[in-house]
């Protein structure tokens, strides 16, 4: 059951390049399908269960994959159990070689060369020396999170710190909600408060609050507190990808050297009491340590206005952050989503909540691909993070080399915010747990294999209705040549490639020529009709597909020498057929509409047939809107 490279779905704004695609469909029929080269003798997907551990950024990546994996990659395959503890428990728990560990670790921040060493050392036993692989799994975006001070009129905030809000389909019910956003340099200084910076000229306070960063909420008294930082409990790699944001911001800070990796790890931050937490339950009978004084009583978080939660992962900091009024954090969009921060459609007087950060280029914009729903939580609020046109940086030509300086933080297009989670895993079980079984752990190897296998092929399709975007496909390519390159008993000759010519796609040995490849699915598609409402302002696009794939439709359109985005969606088709999609005006369109009264629009419709190769088109229309009657 070989697997290959393909082209996947990567939500609107990413149609797969033809040449790209190519490259990759030719590669794979080269020689990297993992059953073609593997020196196990456990045949594929008839493994043994396997435990992962790690980054709690993963956690609904990994909740998404393991039943398809299982059922539908494998038909019957093992199970796979995914603890979501937190980075640094998955650095840690590829340090150890006992029967009940790991066999596969997730971070977000990549190894340093000392961690690196530490795990490919193993223990103090002889001869359980490993080769850890660093493997890019898939992109997400880390959300500023606030719970803005009870009491607080979030109106009175000046219009440059006021999220723009959306009235969708005469929804009025979200016309209240107004969710605050900072300046990268506010940002940066709440962060830093205890560092002597606190954006108020003379202001000799150790500390920022809600009114001096925000003059305008003066006078009253809900909002004369400080704001409060919430952070992780653990070493966690959303914080390294937090700071590698602040650090853009403000080099000299020392977001990456002495904050994230001093002798309590990134868990340190400015001005933060670091010790016995007595707010937190007792284990093995004494206080854990953490950041943050001591926060028995919400009201009053101690004189360094930070605390944590008592225990590693996103979800708990999020609870952390509900708990605390007036305060500020930090976590993946999908644990803020399954934390509650998303606004129901039905409230309009939520103060907790995600908000925007300024990318690259200056622009605020929203940590989901919907910038218009994405906060909310209701059926037609599209999920997928904002990162489909991130470009990272820095990036190694392999699994093994280092991926520290690999950054896509501050990127001038889409959210400001992105980062990769990787898997870890050994290059050879054989050598990592060779005082155990043999038998047991090369089905364990197997299983690890083949899952990563579907990972960063198949599974990539699922990351983007999960709040995550699938892999870029130079990095895909990387990844997948990594965990090919995963095998079993490499040092007594079972292991290792077997020979191939790059030239023919047949082993030298077998006499046999290939069979022709299958012939591709058609991607002749029809755009049929455009019809337009100007009560709405939108318009509903007809389009005839030759067959099951997906539609992406991107509209644009010029507002004076700025060029916006004016609607975007995605169609999954299971067949052939008609189908309508609905282009629904942004923010930014609806108010040039309301301006003008009708908007240009150039469309960009790509069909990506399943198994297919993309197809593209553009057209355009006039968006028009019929001004209400006083």
């Amino acid at each position: 059951m070989s697997r290959t490279l393909r082209a996947h779905g990567r939500g609107s704004r990413a149609v797969l390049a033809g040449a790209v695609a190519f490259a990759l469909a030719v590669l794979a029929a080269v020689g990297l399908s993992s059953q073609a080269n593997a020196a196990f003798t456990t045949p594929e997907c008839l493994g043994e269960k396997v435990l992962g551990r790690g980054a709690s950024f993963a956690q609904a990546a990994h909740g998404a994959w393991e039943i398809p994996f299982r059922t539908t990659y494998c038909g019957s395959g093992p199970d796979i159990t995914y603890d979501p503890a937190g980075s640094g428990a998955g650095v840690n728990g590829m340090k150890l070689r006992g029967a009940a560990d790991p066999r596969f670790g997730g971070t977000d921040d990549p190894l340093k060369a000392a961690q690196k060493n530490e795990i490919n050392t193993g223990t103090a036993a002889a001869g359980d020396e490993g080769l850890i692989h660093q493997i890019p799994i898939a992109v997400g975006a880390v959300a500023p999170l606030v719970n803005f001070p009870n009491g607080c009129d979030p109106a009175n905030l000046p219009p440059a710190a006021q999220t723009p809000n959306q009235d969708l389909d005469n929804d009025l019910t979200m016309d209240d909600v107004i969710r605050v956003k900072f300046t990268k340099q506010q940002w940066e200084e709440i962060w830093a408060q205890n560092s002597g910076s606190t954006g108020v000229t003379g202001d000799p306070a150790p500390y920022v609050e809600w009114h001096k960063m925000f003059t305008s909420l003066a006078g009253t008294a809900a909002c004369e507190k400080p704001i409060v930082r919430v952070v992780r409990f653990d070493n966690s790699g959303t914080t390294f990808a937090f700071k590698d944001y602040l650090s853009r911001i403000k080099p000299n800070r020392g977001w990456l050297s002495t904050y994230e990796s001093g002798g309590n790890g990134n868990r340190e931050w400015p001005g933060a009491v670091f010790g016995p937490r007595e707010d937190c339950p007792k284990v093995s009978g004494a206080f854990p340590n953490g950041p943050g004084a001591d926060t028995t009583d919400p009201s009053s978080p101690g004189p360094d206005n930070l605390t944590s939660a008592c225990s590693g992962n996103a979800t708990n900091l999020v609870a952390a952050l509900i708990k605390f009024d007036g305060s500020v954090g930090y976590a993946d969009i999908a644990s803020a989503r399954a934390g509650g921060l998303a606004i129901k459609p039905e409230q309009n007087d939520n103060d907790t909540f995600w908000t925007q950060l300024p990318n690259g280029a200056g622009d605020f914009e929203e940590p989901t691909f919907d910038d218009e729903r994405g906060f909310r939580d209701e059926a037609l609020a599209q999920k997928g993070a904002n990162c489909t046109e991130t470009e990272f940086e820095n990036v190694p030509d392999s699994t093994l080399d280092e991926w520290g300086q690999t950054t896509g933080v501050d990127s001038g297009v889409g959210y400001g915010l992105c980062t990769l989670t990787y898997a870890m895993a050994f290059d050879d079980n054989a050598d990592a747990y060779s005082a155990l079984p043999a038998a047991l752990e090369e089905a364990r190897a197997r299983t690890v294999k083949d899952y990563l296998s579907y990972i960063v092929t198949d599974g990539q399709d699922l990351l983007f209705g999960n709040d995550y975007t699938a892999l870029p496909l130079d990095i895909q390519e990387i990844a997948f040549e990594g965990v090919d390159s995963i095998e079993w008993q490499k040092g007594e000759g079972g292991g290792g490639k077997e020979d191939t010519d790059p030239g023919d796609n047949t082993k030298k040995d077998s006499g046999t020529t290939p069979p022709p490849p299958p012939a591709k699915p058609s991607n002749a598609f029809s755009l049929l009709r455009k019809s337009i409402s100007s009560k709405t302002g939108g318009a509903t696009i007809s389009v005839k597909l030759p067959g099951a794939g997906r539609l992406a439709l991107v509209a644009t359109a010029k507002n004076g020498k700025k060029t916006i985005k004016v609607a975007s969606a995605t169609l999954n088709a299971g067949q052939a057929g008609t189908f309508n999609v609905p282009l629904r005006p942004s923010g930014a369109a609806k108010k040039a509409l309301q301006k003008k009264g009708s908007l240009p629009v150039k469309l960009a419709l790509s069909f990506t047939p399943t198994g297919g190769d993309a197809n593209q088109t553009t057209s355009t229309l006039v968006l028009k809107l019929k001004k209400a009657s006083k």
